[in-house]
């Protein structure tokens, strides 16, 4: 899970981990951003909500996962992971801080589409307005540091090899923050990651 601060406004990528751990109670959480729908992403998602009355957005194809622990795969593992909450759905390609409910116009996030972890997985490719050069990205269980997702849990290898090509084409300067592991350039990965 990855809390993003601007001043004492938040928004949290992949609500997994208990808001108490996280140690930042002087942040008000604006919305929840979810890059699929697997239970290990969304565990926490209704104690957050509850928390903050703030919306949870989602893509229309992972967005049954919220509500299904079938879906979401946590009966698998022993677990009944749900979310009664009504989720946004992702209808546009950029989003400014504007939209997702923040005081000011800091930052914009592109909800670029990478299926092949799920039908519905997302990247957030977000750019802060002082220092448009800098960019960062949320790559959910798509990209890791050396590796990407498993295909067989609701994906597709060939979707997954699509969503490889579209990274190819990013800058690689991105700095990219996966759901699992450390953090990463998107231009190590294009010279180094076997996948690529």
């Amino acid at each position: 899970m990855y809390v993003v601060a601007f001043g004492k406004e938040a928004f949290i990528v992949d609500p997994c981990v208990s808001w108490d751990a996280c140690e930042c109670e002087e942040l008000e959480v604006k919305a929840i951003l979810c890059t699929h729908g697997h239970f290990d992403h969304i565990s926490e998602a209704e104690s957050l909500i509850s928390r903050f009355h703030c919306p949870i957005y989602i893509t229309p194809q992972d967005s049954e996962m919220l509500s299904s622990a079938k879906l979401n795969h946590s009966l698998n593992f022993g677990l009944k992971i749900e979310t009664q909450a009504e989720p946004e759905l992702f209808q546009k390609a950029v989003y400014s801080a504007l939209d997702l409910g923040f005081s000011s116009d800091c930052f914009e996030i592109s909800v670029i589409p990478t299926p092949g972890h799920t039908s519905g997985s997302v990247c957030f490719l977000l750019t802060c307005r002082q220092n448009p050069d800098e960019k960062y990205m949320f790559t959910g269980d798509m990209l890791f540091a050396g590796s990407v997702g498993r295909t067989d849990l609701g994906g597709s290898f060939s979707e997954m090899q699509n969503s490889i090509e579209v990274l190819k084409q990013m800058d690689d300067s991105i700095v990219c923050f996966p759901g699992h592991g450390d953090r990463t350039i998107l231009g190590q990965e294009k010279k180094y990651n076997p996948f690529f």
